[in-house]
């Protein structure tokens, strides 16, 4: 039973989270948002970044890229 509660506790610490968002000016050029994050408070930390990181741009004059 320990070994199966220390796999599943590993796991969750293990995991990994990547978002990538391409945004476009008016001009044409490209920026793309991208962060990872590893773990599960990693994975919490990657959308905050990744919000940050689009508001930024946002402010800057870029608009989410529809693919």
């Amino acid at each position: 039973m320990r070994q199966i509660f220390f796999l599943c506790f590993l796991s969750i610490l293990a995991g990994c989270s990547t978002e990538r968002t391409i945004l476009v000016n008016s001009q044409g050029d490209l920026l793309t948002c991208e962060t990872e994050g590893y773990g599960f408070f990693g994975a919490i930390l990657v959308r905050n970044q990744q919000q940050n990181c689009v508001s930024e741009a946002e402010k800057r004059g870029y608009t989410v890229r529809n693919r």
